[in-house]
């Protein structure tokens, strides 16, 4: 590196330095705080303030930096501290002065450097605050000026300090004048003589100690800074006139008040615990920033340098204070911030590209937009990696054009390519406008980058179609036709192929109007599309008839285009048509099968309905008969043949279900639905139904339930309760002996839902492994030998596996042959708050007994009505027989009951409607009693038509007796006994 030489005022520059008495020193907080301000504000790795003296540059304070001191010859600083303003070497490696420096070439690897020279008040260069970075970069122009204000402020700092040590060692010349004047007096008493001889001694001295008050007073007198000294109980007992005008209160004032009664109450908290710290410490001298309120109540920013003077037992004696009104330099700094952030918020969101450089030409911002149109990152297209976004054919030409404005300080627009590493090639206009300080002079640029790829595209593939248009169109099959935009939109080109398509030749129809051949039934239609085509310019696909030339139509499917000048006017639009009379006669046959495949459904519904209703008529007689009858102590010959009569009949039932469900999930008709569950109390009631299953086969059914699962999910309820209720059915079915157990457990969270595993496990019979995927097929099972001996129709691992499918979810098999299986799946549910439903209870005396419940069942079939009523009453229910919808009416009159079990399906008044009339009577009595339907229907939909009609819940013929006991026991709040 080439050291410049020091110029002739170097000694007094040296003098000015160690006058200061700042090197040397240990480090101090306030300036650490402005490096660090300094580097962040710069975006810098490395920032110094660097004090240069004969040999040597030694860093007061520093960030990013391990080392204390470099020599002169080395240093950046001794260059910077030759100008009158920054010194900015954007690469240090391609700079002569700099680039064979140890700085730049060895560890450290310094690249980027920028320094504002340290000029004191009377005009030394002492050192620089300087930035430096290990990579090329650029100041923004806020930086620029930041790191000017800051390096003043060091300065400030620096001589601001200066003044407090004069200050405090003259106060200490005056103690030893007075110490000495002492000993004179002494010696003045112990000897006359004496005295007269050395009187002129004493004068000259008294001279010397009033020139030095009077020098001092001056000074504090005369100072731009505040300056005053605090007692040890922290009232002031001296304020110079500059403190006086700063803070608005007279002297007097000041002297009765205590130093705290000034600082803002948002700082007082702050300050007492630092000048606590300071105390404790021992630490004769500190800066800190504050906020103080005037008189007015104005806030002011100070910057105070304290000297605290402690006696020899550690207690504090004076406080002595220089203080500097920084506020504007604070408002200065907010309103950087501000600015900035503003900027960068308005650049980062906009919707165009937005770019930023140097004077040099550097890039140093780029936002989002940009880097998306670029295809970079915004690190690797600031300084000089956007050229590398440049397509590399048209590089040198935006090089040559952008350096050229650069250079001559002028604005630029330029169109141009860059090569896009994921879009490929895209067609860019930027343009560039020139920055400038308050000097006037070009601080850098700021600028636009818009996309206009598709406007290329567009442009070229307009004038590409130009070229291939009349040979594409004399070739085509369909007719394409040209139309301008006015009243008739009438037709500028016909191609050759309308003779064949509609028989006239292109002369006869170029210069007519499309809506002279158009059916009449379509023309309203038709042109209320063009006009969208023309006045909006969109594209439009239309089906229409038109007229041949001998009187008939045809089908035409059409395909309207609009097409542009260069300034992006809409000069007409061109369609391309073809003849699909054939595939419309297709559509209407397809019409005619779609809509008979529909009445074949509905019909097909309709039949599952009427058989689901006609057979679980007959079959809630022998199932619940048989129920009642093997409660009357049957002998052990019918009693097996009963248990065979229950076994069959709900096979049967099983059967009809399973064939429901499986037409529902291939229909699609089956639609989830979601409401708030407790999923703990939903699962308890659904394995509690199945106890008694399990209880006739002497197994074990066991639940165990997750307690980190919340208490309330969404979900849907019947078909949640469907899966597990078919699982844990088959396990019960296929076990001899061991246990089924039932296990609900949380693995988590995905996606803000909770994940609930589900698994069902058995001791029972197991699945071959060559079995375990074909038992998921309808209408299949392991083997014949399961058919015979377990029944069912093989159907409900189907409608499980269809279920979870609707579900999001789908099921997992574990199977050893002789030891068991277990089925799981895993759900994703939704947390809920939850609303904990209580059912509507009327108050104990108004009608619920206190010995007896009472129940009015409405069924038509005396069979039905026979098993319902004898269960009941075995449970203590006293139950009363309405056969119709009109006799019920007339029996709940009394309002003696406390629930309603209606049959929907009765002759005259259903229960539809017995059941809406009794929700219209006007007493709460009528608008509260439980309802719950009976129905032999099992179609979808069910659950909401009850609903609909003012029900509480449904029960399904045939009866299970457990299932009729916990409807009753639930709403009306008694445990019956099974």
């Amino acid at each position: 590196m080439n050291c410049p030489l020091p110029n002739a005022s170097e000694e007094d520059r040296l003098e000015t330095l160690r006058k200061l008495q700042v090197l040397d020193t240990k480090d101090e907080e306030d300036l650490n705080d402005i490096v660090k301000l300094t580097a962040a504000i710069c975006d810098a790795s490395i920032s110094v303030i660097s004090l240069v003296d004969a040999r040597r540059q030694w860093f007061k304070a520093k960030v990013g930096l391990d080392i204390q001191e470099t020599p002169r010859e080395h240093a950046f600083c001794a260059h910077a501290i030759q100008q009158d303003d920054m010194m900015i070497v954007p690469d240090a490696r391609k700079d002569n002065r700099f680039a064979n420096s140890p700085l730049v070439t060895g560890e450290l690897g310094i690249q980027f450097y920028a320094g504002m020279p340290l000029i004191t008040s009377d005009g030394y260069k002492i050192g620089t605050l300087c930035v430096m970075d290990t990579s090329p970069k650029a100041l923004t122009e806020i930086q620029y000026s930041s790191l000017r204000t800051l390096a003043n402020n060091v300065v400030k700092q620096i001589e601001l300090k200066y003044i407090a040590s004069q200050m405090n060692d003259k106060a200490k010349t005056l103690h030893d004048s007075n110490l000495q004047l002492s000993v004179l007096n002494n010696e003045l008493q112990a000897s006359e003589e004496e005295i007269r001889s050395n009187i002129e001694q004493i004068q000259t001295l008294q001279d010397q100690l009033e020139a030095r008050e009077r020098q001092y007073r001056e000074m504090v007198e005369n100072a731009t800074d505040l300056i005053y000294e605090l007692d040890i109980n922290g009232y002031f007992c001296f304020v110079n006139p500059v403190m006086e005008c700063a803070c608005g209160y007279t002297r007097e004032e000041l002297l009765s008040k205590q130093y705290w009664e000034l600082v803002h109450p948002d700082y007082q908290r702050e300050v007492v615990e630092f000048y606590k710290a300071q105390r404790k410490s021992k630490e004769s001298n500190t800066y800190f920033q504050l906020v103080m309120l005037t008189k007015s109540g104005e806030e002011r920013w100070l910057g105070q340098s304290v000297n605290m003077q402690f006696s020899n037992d550690g207690q504090v004696l004076k406080v002595s204070v220089i203080s500097r009104d920084i506020t504007a330099l604070k408002n200065i700094e907010i309103e950087r911030t501000e600015s900035e952030q503003r900027f960068r918020l308005l650049a980062g969101n906009a919707p165009v590209g937005i770019f930023q450089t140097d004077a040099t030409g550097a890039c140093t911002y780029v936002n989002k937009r940009w880097c998306e149109i670029a295809g970079l990152t915004e690190e690797q297209a600031l300084h000089e990696g956007w050229l590398h976004a440049i397509y590399i054919e048209d590089r040198h030409r935006v090089l040559r054009e952008w350096y050229k404005a650069v250079e001559s300080k002028r604005e630029l627009k330029l169109a141009f390519r860059f090569m896009n590493a994921a879009r490929g090639v895209r067609w860019i206009v930027s343009e560039g406008t020139r920055m400038m300080n308050a000097n006037g002079e070009v601080t850098g640029y700021i600028g636009t980058t818009h996309d206009i790829t598709e406007v290329k595209e567009v442009h070229q593939k307009l004038r590409d179609s130009e070229e291939l248009y009349r040979l594409l169109s004399s070739n085509s099959k369909d007719l394409i036709t040209l139309y301008k935009t006015d009243a008739n939109t009438t037709r500028t080109f016909v191609s050759p192929s309308v003779e064949e398509i509609l028989g006239y030749t292109p002369d006869e129809l170029i210069g007519s109007s499309p809506y002279d051949n158009i059916h009449a039934d379509d023309e309203a239609y038709v042109r209320e599309i063009m006009q969208s085509v023309i006045f909006e310019g969109k594209s439009a696909t239309i089906e229409y008839r038109m007229r041949r030339k001998d009187g008939s139509y045809i089908w035409f499917e059409s395909n309207a285009h609009p097409f542009f000048d260069d300034k992006g006017d809409m000069i007409g639009f061109q369609t391309s048509a073809r003849d699909i009379s054939k595939r419309k006669e297709f559509e209407a046959s397809l019409q005619i099968a779609k809509e008979k495949a529909e009445e074949a459904t509905r019909a097909k519904s309709l039949f599952l309905s009427m058989m689901s209703h006609e057979i679980r008529t007959p079959m809630n007689a022998i199932i619940g008969l048989t129920n009642l009858m093997l409660q009357n102590d049957p002998r052990e010959d019918q009693r097996e043949r009963l248990h065979l009569l229950k076994f069959s009949g709900h096979n049967l039932l099983t059967i009809i279900n399973d064939i429901l469900d499986f037409s529902k999930i291939e229909a699609g008709k089956i639609v989830l639905e979601s409401i708030d569950i407790n999923l703990n109390s939903l699962l308890s009631d659904t394995k509690q139904m199945l106890e008694q299953r399990a209880k006739e086969k002497n197994i074990a059914l066991y639940m165990k339930y997750d307690g980190h699962l919340p208490e309330f999910v969404k979900g849907d309820t019947v078909r949640i309760s469907q899966v597990v209720t078919n699982l844990l059915s088959n396990a019960i079915k296929f076990t001899e002996r061991g246990y089924v157990e039932f296990s609900v457990t949380s693995l988590g969270e995905e996606n803000g839902k909770c994940k609930v595993l589900f698994a069902v496990k058995d001791t029972g019979i197991g699945i071959d492994a060559d079995k375990l995927d074909t038992i998921f097929d309808h209408f299949s099972q392991a083997d014949n030998d399961i058919t015979r001996r377990f029944g069912g129709t093989g159907l409900g691992l189907t409608i499980t596996k269809g279920l979870l499918h609707l579900m999001g979810s789908k099921i997992e098999l574990e199977s050893v042959p002789g030891y068991g299986s277990t089925f799981s799946f895993v759900l994703l549910m939704e947390k809920s708050k939850g609303v904990r439903v209580l059912e509507k209870r009327v108050a104990s005396g108004k009608f619920v007994n206190d010995k007896t419940i009472s129940v009015l069942l409405v069924e038509d079939n005396r069979i039905n009505q026979l098993v319902a009523s004898n269960f009941m009453e075995q449970w203590g229910v006293a139950v009363d027989i309405a056969n119709d919808g009109l006799e019920a009416l007339t029996m709940i009159g009394s309002k003696s009951y406390n629930m309603v079990f209606m049959d929907l399906q009765m002759p005259g008044m259903d229960g539809y409607e017995a059941s809406r009339k009794i929700r219209s009577m006007e007493d709460p009595y009528f608008k509260d009693i439980p309802i719950i339907a009976l129905t032999a229907a099992a179609m979808s939909g069910m659950r909401d038509k009850v609903m609909e009609m003012g029900m509480n819940d449904f029960i399904s013929k045939p009866f299970d007796p457990e299932e009729l006991r916990l409807k009753v026991a639930k709403f009306t709040s008694v445990k019956l006994s099974a």
